[in-house]
Protein backbone atom coordinates (compact mmCIF):
# COMPACT_ATOMS: atom_id res chain seq x y z
CA UNK A 1 0.00 0.00 0.00
CA UNK A 2 1.81 3.59 -0.87
CA UNK A 3 1.90 6.25 1.23
CA UNK A 4 -1.25 7.72 0.65
CA UNK A 5 -2.77 4.50 0.84
CA UNK A 6 -1.43 4.44 4.56
CA UNK A 7 -1.88 7.86 5.62
CA UNK A 8 -5.66 7.05 4.62
CA UNK A 9 -5.78 4.23 6.54
CA UNK A 10 -4.52 5.22 9.95
CA UNK A 11 -7.02 7.62 9.67
CA UNK A 12 -9.64 5.44 8.70
CA UNK A 13 -8.92 3.45 12.00
CA UNK A 14 -8.74 6.84 13.97
CA UNK A 15 -12.26 7.63 12.85
CA UNK A 16 -13.45 4.01 14.15
CA UNK A 17 -11.97 4.93 17.59
CA UNK A 18 -13.56 8.37 17.81
CA UNK A 19 -17.33 6.47 16.65
CA UNK A 20 -16.42 3.87 19.15
CA UNK A 21 -15.06 6.18 22.17
CA UNK A 22 -18.05 8.61 21.43
CA UNK A 23 -20.55 6.11 22.44
CA UNK A 24 -20.41 6.72 25.91
CA UNK A 25 -21.77 10.62 25.83
CA UNK A 26 -24.10 9.90 22.40
CA UNK A 27 -27.47 10.97 23.12
CA UNK A 28 -28.87 7.72 21.41
CA UNK A 29 -27.73 4.95 19.97
CA UNK A 30 -29.25 2.86 17.21
CA UNK A 31 -28.63 -0.55 15.73
CA UNK A 32 -28.05 -1.00 11.79
CA UNK A 33 -29.16 -3.80 9.48
CA UNK A 34 -29.44 -3.31 5.67
CA UNK A 35 -28.46 -5.31 2.41
CA UNK A 36 -29.02 -5.44 -1.44
CA UNK A 37 -28.97 -7.62 -4.02
CA UNK A 38 -28.17 -6.33 -7.86
CA UNK A 39 -27.57 -7.57 -11.37
CA UNK A 40 -25.23 -6.33 -13.66
CA UNK A 41 -24.72 -6.04 -17.09
CA UNK A 42 -21.41 -4.82 -18.69
CA UNK A 43 -20.28 -4.17 -22.22
CA UNK A 44 -16.60 -4.01 -21.47
CA UNK A 45 -15.82 -6.16 -18.28
CA UNK A 46 -11.89 -6.38 -19.11
CA UNK A 47 -11.82 -2.87 -19.63
CA UNK A 48 -9.74 -3.16 -23.53
CA UNK A 49 -9.08 -0.37 -25.35
CA UNK A 50 -9.92 -2.17 -28.52
CA UNK A 51 -13.54 -2.78 -29.90
CA UNK A 52 -13.02 -6.28 -30.78
CA UNK A 53 -11.55 -7.40 -27.58
CA UNK A 54 -13.73 -5.94 -25.21
CA UNK A 55 -15.79 -8.68 -23.50
CA UNK A 56 -19.48 -8.66 -21.74
CA UNK A 57 -20.32 -10.09 -18.67
CA UNK A 58 -23.38 -10.77 -16.26
CA UNK A 59 -22.60 -10.18 -12.18
CA UNK A 60 -24.82 -10.66 -9.45
CA UNK A 61 -23.76 -9.30 -6.40
CA UNK A 62 -24.78 -8.87 -2.65
CA UNK A 63 -23.92 -6.86 0.15
CA UNK A 64 -24.82 -7.32 3.96
CA UNK A 65 -23.91 -4.50 6.84
CA UNK A 66 -24.41 -4.02 10.32
CA UNK A 67 -23.65 -1.55 12.77
CA UNK A 68 -24.42 1.21 15.07
CA UNK A 69 -25.55 5.24 14.40
CA UNK A 70 -24.69 7.58 17.50
CA UNK A 71 -26.02 10.83 17.59
CA UNK A 72 -23.14 12.82 19.14
CA UNK A 73 -25.03 16.32 19.25
CA UNK A 74 -27.51 18.06 18.56
CA UNK A 75 -26.18 18.17 14.16
CA UNK A 76 -23.67 15.49 14.13
CA UNK A 77 -24.28 11.51 13.89
CA UNK A 78 -21.56 8.83 13.77
CA UNK A 79 -22.03 5.52 12.14
CA UNK A 80 -19.92 2.68 12.27
CA UNK A 81 -21.15 -0.52 10.50
CA UNK A 82 -18.95 -4.09 9.14
CA UNK A 83 -19.66 -5.06 5.71
CA UNK A 84 -19.49 -8.37 3.58
CA UNK A 85 -19.78 -7.80 -0.23
CA UNK A 86 -19.65 -10.79 -3.34
CA UNK A 87 -19.99 -11.01 -6.37
CA UNK A 88 -20.43 -13.78 -8.78
CA UNK A 89 -19.58 -13.59 -12.55
CA UNK A 90 -21.47 -15.86 -15.59
CA UNK A 91 -18.65 -15.69 -18.23
CA UNK A 92 -15.75 -14.98 -16.50
CA UNK A 93 -15.57 -17.13 -13.23
CA UNK A 94 -12.15 -16.40 -12.29
CA UNK A 95 -13.71 -12.87 -11.13
CA UNK A 96 -15.49 -14.11 -8.88
CA UNK A 97 -14.67 -12.54 -5.38
CA UNK A 98 -15.61 -11.37 -1.94
CA UNK A 99 -14.79 -8.92 0.56
CA UNK A 100 -14.90 -8.80 4.28
CA UNK A 101 -13.94 -5.05 5.82
CA UNK A 102 -16.07 -1.95 7.55
CA UNK A 103 -17.00 1.58 7.00
CA UNK A 104 -17.09 4.79 9.74
CA UNK A 105 -19.00 7.67 8.71
CA UNK A 106 -19.57 11.34 10.38
CA UNK A 107 -21.94 13.92 9.15
CA UNK A 108 -22.33 17.19 10.45
CA UNK A 109 -25.91 19.53 9.60
CA UNK A 110 -25.25 23.42 9.69
CA UNK A 111 -28.14 24.37 10.99
CA UNK A 112 -31.97 23.34 11.35
CA UNK A 113 -34.48 22.83 8.24
CA UNK A 114 -33.82 20.72 5.24
CA UNK A 115 -31.95 23.75 3.43
CA UNK A 116 -29.46 23.12 5.82
CA UNK A 117 -25.96 22.39 4.03
CA UNK A 118 -24.66 18.73 5.30
CA UNK A 119 -21.25 17.73 5.43
CA UNK A 120 -19.90 13.98 5.38
CA UNK A 121 -17.09 12.91 5.95
CA UNK A 122 -16.64 8.59 5.35
CA UNK A 123 -13.46 6.00 5.63
CA UNK A 124 -13.81 2.24 4.57
CA UNK A 125 -11.50 -0.95 4.26
CA UNK A 126 -11.94 -4.37 3.49
CA UNK A 127 -9.92 -7.32 2.11
CA UNK A 128 -10.79 -8.92 -1.12
CA UNK A 129 -10.70 -12.75 -1.61
CA UNK A 130 -10.82 -13.54 -5.39
CA UNK A 131 -10.66 -16.28 -7.57
CA UNK A 132 -7.71 -14.43 -9.19
CA UNK A 133 -4.83 -14.26 -7.60
CA UNK A 134 -3.99 -10.61 -9.41
CA UNK A 135 -7.37 -9.18 -7.71
CA UNK A 136 -7.14 -9.91 -3.96
CA UNK A 137 -6.06 -7.80 -1.93
CA UNK A 138 -6.33 -4.84 0.68
CA UNK A 139 -8.81 -1.68 -0.66
CA UNK A 140 -9.16 1.16 1.13
CA UNK A 141 -11.35 4.27 0.39
CA UNK A 142 -12.57 7.77 1.36
CA UNK A 143 -14.76 10.41 0.92
CA UNK A 144 -15.99 13.76 1.61
CA UNK A 145 -19.10 15.30 -0.02
CA UNK A 146 -21.24 18.61 0.63
CA UNK A 147 -25.24 18.24 0.25
CA UNK A 148 -27.95 20.89 0.23
CA UNK A 149 -31.62 20.91 -0.84
CA UNK A 150 -32.20 23.25 -2.95
CA UNK A 151 -36.12 23.13 -2.82
CA UNK A 152 -38.24 20.34 -1.17
CA UNK A 153 -37.84 18.47 -4.32
CA UNK A 154 -34.37 18.69 -5.30
CA UNK A 155 -30.84 17.79 -3.50
CA UNK A 156 -27.34 18.44 -5.34
CA UNK A 157 -24.46 17.50 -3.84
CA UNK A 158 -20.49 17.95 -4.38
CA UNK A 159 -17.95 15.69 -3.43
CA UNK A 160 -14.41 14.02 -3.78
CA UNK A 161 -12.94 10.60 -3.36
CA UNK A 162 -9.31 8.70 -2.80
CA UNK A 163 -9.18 5.08 -3.51
CA UNK A 164 -5.93 2.86 -2.98
CA UNK A 165 -6.17 -0.61 -3.53
CA UNK A 166 -2.84 -3.20 -3.09
CA UNK A 167 -3.29 -6.13 -5.12
CA UNK A 168 -0.14 -9.28 -4.78
CA UNK A 169 2.25 -9.46 -8.06
CA UNK A 170 2.37 -11.71 -10.99
CA UNK A 171 3.77 -15.47 -10.66
CA UNK A 172 5.45 -14.82 -14.18
CA UNK A 173 6.92 -11.17 -14.72
CA UNK A 174 6.39 -9.92 -18.24
CA UNK A 175 9.01 -7.84 -19.90
CA UNK A 176 10.94 -7.57 -16.68
CA UNK A 177 8.39 -5.31 -15.90
CA UNK A 178 6.44 -4.59 -12.67
CA UNK A 179 3.68 -6.82 -12.24
CA UNK A 180 0.88 -5.77 -9.80
CA UNK A 181 -1.34 -4.75 -12.22
CA UNK A 182 -3.94 -3.89 -9.48
CA UNK A 183 -2.16 -1.73 -7.21
CA UNK A 184 -4.73 0.91 -7.96
CA UNK A 185 -4.52 4.71 -6.67
CA UNK A 186 -6.72 7.91 -7.74
CA UNK A 187 -8.71 10.68 -7.10
CA UNK A 188 -12.35 11.63 -7.95
CA UNK A 189 -13.89 15.05 -8.42
CA UNK A 190 -17.95 14.27 -8.38
CA UNK A 191 -21.36 16.09 -9.15
CA UNK A 192 -24.78 15.07 -8.60
CA UNK A 193 -28.66 15.70 -7.89
CA UNK A 194 -31.25 13.86 -6.67
CA UNK A 195 -35.11 14.81 -7.79
CA UNK A 196 -37.97 13.77 -6.36
CA UNK A 197 -40.76 12.94 -8.53
CA UNK A 198 -43.03 11.57 -5.90
CA UNK A 199 -43.46 10.39 -2.35
CA UNK A 200 -42.23 7.04 -3.95
CA UNK A 201 -40.13 7.95 -7.13
CA UNK A 202 -36.81 9.50 -7.14
CA UNK A 203 -34.33 10.23 -10.22
CA UNK A 204 -30.67 10.72 -9.61
CA UNK A 205 -27.97 11.82 -11.32
CA UNK A 206 -24.39 12.19 -10.93
CA UNK A 207 -20.77 12.63 -12.96
CA UNK A 208 -17.27 12.02 -11.45
CA UNK A 209 -14.19 13.14 -12.73
CA UNK A 210 -11.41 10.13 -11.57
CA UNK A 211 -7.61 11.00 -12.08
CA UNK A 212 -5.03 8.15 -11.40
CA UNK A 213 -4.44 4.61 -12.57
CA UNK A 214 -6.25 2.96 -15.00
CA UNK A 215 -6.37 -0.99 -15.23
CA UNK A 216 -6.94 -2.38 -19.18
CA UNK A 217 -6.74 -6.11 -20.41
CA UNK A 218 -5.48 -6.53 -24.07
CA UNK A 219 -3.87 -9.35 -26.33
CA UNK A 220 0.06 -9.01 -25.70
CA UNK A 221 0.55 -8.39 -29.29
CA UNK A 222 -2.20 -5.45 -29.39
CA UNK A 223 -0.60 -2.35 -27.44
CA UNK A 224 2.36 -0.55 -29.33
CA UNK A 225 6.07 -1.65 -28.56
CA UNK A 226 6.16 2.16 -28.19
CA UNK A 227 3.79 2.73 -25.42
CA UNK A 228 4.80 -0.53 -23.28
CA UNK A 229 7.52 1.81 -21.83
CA UNK A 230 4.15 3.69 -20.61
CA UNK A 231 3.27 1.40 -18.95
CA UNK A 232 3.60 1.14 -15.08
CA UNK A 233 2.59 -2.52 -14.63
CA UNK A 234 2.05 -5.19 -17.20
CA UNK A 235 1.23 -8.87 -16.21
CA UNK A 236 -0.37 -11.62 -17.66
CA UNK A 237 -4.32 -12.13 -16.88
CA UNK A 238 -5.29 -15.05 -15.31
CA UNK A 239 -8.82 -14.35 -15.61
CA UNK A 240 -8.88 -13.38 -19.43
CA UNK A 241 -6.80 -14.07 -22.56
CA UNK A 242 -3.84 -11.40 -22.65
CA UNK A 243 -2.17 -9.48 -20.74
CA UNK A 244 -3.02 -6.82 -18.33
CA UNK A 245 -1.76 -2.94 -18.23
CA UNK A 246 -1.87 -0.44 -15.21
CA UNK A 247 -0.92 3.01 -16.94
CA UNK A 248 -1.84 6.70 -15.41
CA UNK A 249 -5.21 8.22 -17.09
CA UNK A 250 -8.20 10.03 -15.95
CA UNK A 251 -11.88 8.65 -16.39
CA UNK A 252 -15.04 10.51 -17.48
CA UNK A 253 -17.83 8.90 -15.67
CA UNK A 254 -21.32 9.45 -15.96
CA UNK A 255 -24.53 7.65 -13.66
CA UNK A 256 -28.09 7.97 -14.25
CA UNK A 257 -31.03 6.32 -12.53
CA UNK A 258 -34.55 5.71 -10.72
CA UNK A 259 -34.99 4.15 -7.53
CA UNK A 260 -38.53 3.32 -6.15
CA UNK A 261 -39.37 3.23 -2.38
CA UNK A 262 -41.16 0.33 -0.87
CA UNK A 263 -42.32 -1.12 2.82
CA UNK A 264 -42.88 2.29 4.15
CA UNK A 265 -39.08 3.36 3.09
CA UNK A 266 -37.87 0.31 4.65
CA UNK A 267 -37.10 -1.11 0.79
CA UNK A 268 -36.22 0.06 -2.80
CA UNK A 269 -35.63 -0.88 -5.74
CA UNK A 270 -33.24 1.12 -8.23
CA UNK A 271 -32.01 1.42 -12.10
CA UNK A 272 -29.44 2.50 -12.74
CA UNK A 273 -26.85 2.90 -16.31
CA UNK A 274 -23.69 4.11 -15.98
CA UNK A 275 -21.29 5.44 -19.24
CA UNK A 276 -17.71 5.07 -18.42
CA UNK A 277 -15.21 7.25 -21.12
CA UNK A 278 -10.95 6.21 -20.11
CA UNK A 279 -7.96 7.44 -21.30
CA UNK A 280 -4.46 6.61 -20.72
CA UNK A 281 -0.91 6.57 -22.50
CA UNK A 282 -2.80 8.05 -25.54
CA UNK A 283 -5.45 5.22 -25.65
CA UNK A 284 -9.19 5.11 -24.87
CA UNK A 285 -11.88 2.59 -23.95
CA UNK A 286 -15.85 3.12 -23.32
CA UNK A 287 -17.86 0.37 -21.24
CA UNK A 288 -21.60 0.79 -20.64
CA UNK A 289 -23.27 -0.84 -17.55
CA UNK A 290 -26.86 -1.57 -16.66
CA UNK A 291 -27.66 -2.71 -12.85
CA UNK A 292 -31.02 -3.52 -10.99
CA UNK A 293 -31.01 -3.77 -7.65
CA UNK A 294 -32.95 -4.53 -4.62
CA UNK A 295 -32.26 -2.63 -1.29
CA UNK A 296 -33.89 -3.44 2.58
CA UNK A 297 -32.83 -1.38 5.77
CA UNK A 298 -34.03 -2.37 9.08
Amino acid sequence: MRKTGQTIARGFFSLVILVQGSAARAEWVEWLFDGNLSGRFDSNINRSYFTGQQRQDYTGMARLSAGRAYQLGEYTRAYATAEWTGEQHVNYQRLNQYSIGGKALLTHKFGLGLNAPLLSLDFSGAEIYSDSRLRSGEQITTGLRLSVWCNELMQSFIGYRFDDRNAPAANNPVLNRPNSVFDVEGHALEVGSILVMNDRLQWHTRYSHRWGDIVSNNLSTSVPANLLSKMEAIAREDAYAGWTYRAPGTSHIVNVGLSYALLDGHAATALDYTYQDSDAVGMAYQSHQVQLSVYYSY
